[in-house]
């Protein structure tokens, strides 16, 4: 059986990943991380008392839990400083906080390789995302125009999120079409992520609601893409295939996509 720790436990989408792990039979909630230092996790997430409390601090937590896996939905804010204590203590890791810049990033693959981790940083764990990320990357040879825009709730924590960016990357490779429009306001025209200009948009969704739009083109044609989730269940599918195989990479294995544990 499978233990796994749960940073963020009592966020939107820690709570869905520690109901699920109380529903597995072949996963045990070892333990969680969150603002409600002491409470019982399982009341939290709204599925009964589990018995396994919210430690108060995350690497003494991990530590006296002994998880195999620790799944991380936290904040962008505290992510990196999150990776340390795991990187550090040496235990694999499925990450679905998002925000990490490519300065970050490239400090997160050091870590994964010079530690000999194996951790997921997926941007979004969500099938849709994944399937719309794959045709791009063929599409884009044929159409040189691309643009991302992502819209959130007024309280998303980052902006653009994780998946636009990771969307403009998967755009990034293929012909550049010239625009000869010159910007009158810096940044109208969106952000340059890999060449790919990428636009945010935070308004007052209700609930966890996300939406990304990818806009290909060439010329007389152009190709419109929406993922929109209504809820974080969508991800759940995800976040624990990674939870199923990353035991199972090879040290100083760091995944970016869902498609690489298949």
């Amino acid at each position: 059986m499978k233990r796994v720790f749960v940073s963020g436990a009592s966020g939107n989408v820690g709570k869905l990943v520690v109901r699920n792990i109380i529903a597995n039979e072949g996963l045990a909630l070892a333990g969680g991380w969150c603002c409600e230092v002491g409470e019982d996790l399982g009341v939290l997430a709204g599925s009964g008392p589990s018995g396994v409390f919210a430690s108060a601090d995350l690497a003494s937590g991990i530590r006296d839990s002994i998880p195999d896996v620790v799944v991380d939905f936290t904040s962008s804010t505290i992510l990196m400083e999150n990776l340390k204590i795991y990187a550090e203590i040496g235990i694999d890791a499925v990450i679905g906080t998002t925000g990490l810049s490519d300065e970050d990033m490239a400090k997160v693959e050091e870590m994964v390789k010079s530690r000999k981790l194996r951790w997921t940083v997926i941007s979004n764990y969500g099938l849709g995302i994944n399937l719309v990320m794959e045709f791009i990357k063929k599409a884009r040879q044929f159409y040189p125009y691309a643009a991302i825009t992502d819209r959130h709730h007024a309280q998303m924590s980052n902006a653009p999120s994780g998946t636009a960016a990771t969307l403009a990357n998967a755009a990034s490779y293929g012909p550049k079409g010239e625009v000869a429009s010159k910007e009158t306001f810096p940044g109208v025209m969106g952000a340059n992520i890999a060449g790919i200009p990428v636009t945010s948009q935070r308004l007052p969704y209700p609930g966890p609601y996300s939406e990304h739009e990818v806009t290909l083109a060439r010329q007389d044609e152009i190709i419109r893409i929406t993922v929109q989730d209504f809820s974080s269940d969508i991800y759940m599918d995800g976040v624990f295939l990674a939870v199923e195989k990353v035991g199972s990479l090879a040290p100083g294995t760091l995944v970016r996509t869902l498609a690489a544990l298949e």
